[in-house]
């Protein structure tokens, strides 16, 4: 694959007058972006996705397929040319910058937020980048390839970094080009390291699934093996002394994602409708497994609350209150808690707007004697008591009590739910251990499937299907609540 780098003249495909570097940068980007998703079929499937299927999908969709491809090409890390930044320490603090600037607009749009320099620059994990970064110039500078003039200015410069210092750069994602010549570096990383030592290299030589000959696997045979050997290779890295098998759920979900390739590869007319057909009768040993949602009880939540409402931060814990409620009597998921605004709810009609997956719009009703309807009002009025209007229902609180604009993110509902284990509830949650509790309260109180599968925004029973407990819950003695 041919790498253009970023002082280069700009193709002028459309007969442009010369504009400004950033101009000709962005309309470099624009046709690069062009053409990748007509030549790269893995590509254009995730970007087919925006249409179909929310930023979560997309964002799973890259991940997934990032992997798999990762695991056929080998680490990133050993095809890079390091000699070229080694022996260059300026140019390695702006690749730094470019970087991490890429990764928090990454960030931000998967999360469906625009970038603020502000607040989206943080917990970007800079600190092991950087340990990654001193161990390569420790091993090179041990193999004698560079000295120790170079040694020293590269490990000042890294020390030294900070994203707030650094001014403005043209540097792309994919501006080096890969080296000729792979080697392997004996280097011990820890995970975290290694992970954003792999992501700062694919910045600099684009990721594997830009990088990856897919139609070199897009034969039924090949991609079947592939699929196979990737997925037993992930089994290997969990330490246990029985016997395990990958879950049929992460087995679908890589089929899928590969024949979705295949589609697009067949549609750009790169590959035969025999071949399609082949990829398409792909089967993976199947099996089942039981849902890992764990159920809690009315008695559970009520136990939840009053540690919440027991916080020093009044604020914080009415805030939290009702993200448990809602997240307990709605059953929405943790991308529809956060993407809420104050309009979508009707305390009046007792309702609430969702919008969920595929841009799918529902309205899910609660009641006025309801719990979750008492934690909305308390909430509602601290809202009122603070002059500052901020369009998310849920948004920061800070540690003076006072209301913030920054809307919350899913890992927040992550991080409330392990903080009210450390609180002292029995045992660890989930927000999904919610949604599941709603749909086996509902299927457990009469209602058809077909409606209880509405309520949660499913496309299919099947999925509803999976949530109930109640076989499990019976009998293990729980009790059928309120």
């Amino acid at each position: 694959m041919t790498i253009i780098p970023s002082n280069s003249l700009v193709h002028n495909d459309f007969n442009l007058r010369p504009g400004s570097l950033r101009q000709q940068t962005a309309v470099s980007q624009q046709i690069r972006q062009r053409d990748n998703f007509v030549i790269n079929p893995a590509l254009a499937y995730i970007n087919s996705l925006a249409a179909t299927d929310t930023t979560g999908g997309q964002a799973n969709a890259r991940y997934t397929l990032e992997r798999f491809s990762r695991f056929l090409l080998t680490s990133t890390f050993e095809k890079i040319d390091w000699i070229v930044l080694l022996t260059t320490p300026s140019l390695i603090e702006k690749t730094m910058a470019a970087f991490l600037i890429h990764r928090a607009k990454t960030k931000a749009k998967m999360k469906g937020l625009f970038f603020d320099p502000q607040r989206s620059l943080k917990n970007l994990h800079v600190n092991p980048l950087k340990k990654a970064l001193l161990i390569i110039s420790d091993y090179f500078y041990r193999q004698q390839q560079i000295s120790l003039y170079q040694y020293t200015n590269w490990k000042y410069s890294i020390e030294q970094f900070s994203l707030y210092n650094q001014s403005t750069t043209e540097l792309e994602q994919g501006w080096l080009p890969p080296s000729y010549t792979e080697q392997t570096l004996t280097i011990e990383l820890t995970s975290q390291a290694k992970v954003m030592l792999e992501a700062f290299s694919c910045f600099c030589i684009k990721p594997c699934i830009e990088r990856m000959d897919w139609y070199s696997v897009l034969y039924a045979p090949v991609l079947q093996t592939s699929m196979q050997s990737f997925l037993s290779s992930r089994l290997t890295m969990k330490s246990s002394d029985r016997k395990q098998d990958y879950a049929p759920a992460t087995a679908d979900n890589l089929l899928r994602m590969l024949r979705g390739v295949a589609h697009h590869a067949w549609l750009s007319e790169s590959i035969s409708i025999e071949t399609l057909q082949r990829i398409k009768a792909i089967k993976l040993p199947r099996g089942s497994r039981q849902s890992s949602g764990r159920y809690l009880s009315y008695t559970d939540v009520d136990q939840i609350s009053a540690l919440t409402l027991a916080q020093s931060n009044k604020i914080k814990a009415l805030r939290d209150n009702a993200i448990f409620w809602l997240m307990y009597e709605s059953g929405l998921r943790r991308a529809e808690v956060i993407g809420l605004d104050v309009n979508d709810i009707d305390l009046y009609l007792c309702k609430i707007r969702v919008l969920g997956k595929g841009n799918k719009e529902r309205y899910v009703p609660f009641s006025k004697s309801s719990d979750l309807y008492a934690a909305i009002e308390q909430w509602l009025m601290v809202r009122s008591q603070h002059p500052q209007q901020i369009s998310s229902f849920f948004c920061g609180v800070n540690r003076y009590q006072q209301l913030t604009s920054q809307r919350l993110t899913t890992q927040t509902l992550n991080d409330l739910c392990k903080h009210i284990y450390q609180l002292g509830f029995s045992r660890r949650i989930s927000p999904h251990d919610f949604r599941h509790s709603v749909a086996t309260n509902l299927l457990r109180s009469g209602y058809d499937l077909l409606l209880v599968s509405k309520f949660m925004g499913h496309s299919s029973i099947t999925t509803t299907q999976r949530y109930d407990r109640r076989t499990d819950d019976e009998l293990q003695g729980v009790t059928p609540g309120r």
